[in-house]
This record gives structure tokens, sequence and C-alpha cells, in this order.
């Protein structure tokens, strides 16, 4: 019987990667969700007439 290919530094190297592409995913979309909520707010605050009415 033949010995089989040890692929086992192959799998760490392609599943850091995968898991790093994931973790970057996740906090790409994080960032730009809080991001978007902020200038939504900044944008709110900005229109927002704060001067009183009496003349």
């Amino acid at each position: 019987m033949r010995e089989v290919e040890n692929y086992t530094n192959a799998f760490l190297v392609s599943a850091f990667v995968v898991v790093f592409m994931l973790l970057t995913g996740i906090w790409a979309l994080f960032g730009f969700v809080v991001a978007a909520l902020v200038s939504w707010g900044a944008d709110r605050l900005i229109t927002v007439d704060l001067r009183s009415e009496k003349d």
C-alpha cells in the first residue's frame, strides 16, 4: 500500500486565507454600516434649524 501525500500545510494555509477574508469582509461591512449611520445622523443634525422663531 502506498502512502498518501501530506496536505496538512496546504490546508492550514488555505483555511487561514479563507478565515482572514471572512473576518475582513465582516469588518468592512460593519465599518460601512457604522459610517452610513454616522453620515445619516450628521445630515439630520445639519438640516435642523435651531434658530428661534421670535422676531
